[in-house]
């Protein structure tokens, strides 16, 4: 493909073509008027707050300061990258920044697209990510604001970055400082399962010379286990705090769940959920799945936790209990009979996969 933004020419064949056979809802969002909305949002809620203020006595706005207020509601995005040479990349950068909105209990409306792709890549390249991209937007309901395609010399894989945007109730009073001790930890989905997923779409023909068709074919429909936001918010009013386990996989993940609430855990590692797929092909590679990316997963805190396992099920997910917040700063993992302390974050191994496979 030529150097720069792709031809309008191929733009509608490849792009808007796919996608109005998808039905899919296409449209250029006005980011402009958003962020105009979102300034005025703020400036009525200023108004209002000094209006209140000024007709509340000392003791009223003392009792305001400790209750959460809702004020109105406010535009938040999440934008999100992935890198490969098979198209469906484009599937996993949405999910990605679906996902972290979904972790600030806020459900994506729109997704923007902007993929940069080698010189050698094909129209035919642009056309699977469009029907990939478009597939999954019309599954989680998620207007496509833009797609923009342009070849660069400066990458030598495809590149694609997607912002989320959404919406959410915005607070003019800070919130009450929440505990969590006590608090149960569950993993829902399955640790290192992104990751497999994309090795899997690189190397197929590498992973033939050791497994069967069958066990890749399998492998593949493990696309329908990655949680998508809508079912993970179906349970956002029973948990406390909800994170996607991103790069490091699930050992970050806990990390730096355990840093943002400032406290520690008592977790069960033979609890932690991985499909045999996961397991087999992490072999072959010699990859740590616990240390792999796993977007479409997620850790959710909650003192609900049999009516959030029970709620999951019912939109076809599934969630293990790992163990338990403490009101300490160890972050403690069991296995069996040995019992260690978590470390600190270690480099992504689908990243250490792609420098070795380069």
């Amino acid at each position: 493909m030529r150097l720069g933004k792709i031809t309008q020419a191929a733009w509608n064949r490849s792009v808007r073509k796919p996608l109005k056979k998808k039905q899919c809802t296409v449209g250029k969002m006005a980011w402009e008027q958003k962020c105009a909305e979102l300034e005025q949002q703020i400036q009525r809620t200023e108004q209002s707050q000094k209006t209140e203020q000024d007709q509340k006595t000392e003791q009223d706005q003392k009792t305001e300061q400790d209750q959460k207020i809702e004020t109105g509601r406010m535009t938040v995005w999440s934008t999100e990258s992935a890198g490969g040479k098979n198209a469906n990349v484009g599937a996993y950068a949405v999910i990605k920044a679906a996902g972290e909105l979904a972790s600030q209990k806020v459900m994506a409306e729109g997704v923007s697209i902007h993929a940069i792709l080698p010189e050698q890549m094909q129209e035919e390249d642009v056309k699977h990510l469009t029907d990939t991209v478009g597939e999954l937007c019309k599954k989680m309901n998620l207007e496509i604001c833009q797609i923009q395609v342009e070849t660069s010399s400066f990458v030598t894989q495809m590149v694609v970055t997607a912002t989320a945007v959404g919406e959410k109730e915005s607070t003019a009073i800070r919130e009450q400082e929440m505990t969590v001790a006590g608090q149960e930890l569950l993993l829902c989905g399955y640790a290192g399962l992104e990751g497999t997923l994309r090795i899997l779409d690189e190397s197929e023909e590498e992973l033939g010379t050791r497994f069967v068709p069958a066990f890749l074919e399998k492998a593949k429909l493990l696309r329908e286990k990655l949680v998508l936001p809508d079912q993970i918010l179906s349970v956002k009013e029973q948990v406390s705090d909800i994170r996607q386990i991103g790069s490091g996989g699930i050992l970050a993940a806990l990390w730096e769940l355990g840093e943002e609430l400032q406290t520690g855990f008592d977790i069960d590692f033979s609890k932690i959920a991985l499909k045999q797929e996961t397991v087999e092909i992490c072999e072959f590679y010699q990859l740590n799945p616990y240390l792999m990316t796993s977007a479409g997963s997620f850790l959710l805190v909650t003192g609900q936790s049999e009516e959030v396992i029970a709620c999951l099920a019912e939109q076809g997910v599934s969630a293990v209990r790992l163990g338990c917040m403490k009101d300490q700063n160890a972050r403690v993992i069991k296995n069996g009979e040995e019992t260690r302390y978590l470390d600190r974050p270690a480099a992504d191994e689908l990243a250490r996969w792609w420098k070795e496979h380069a």
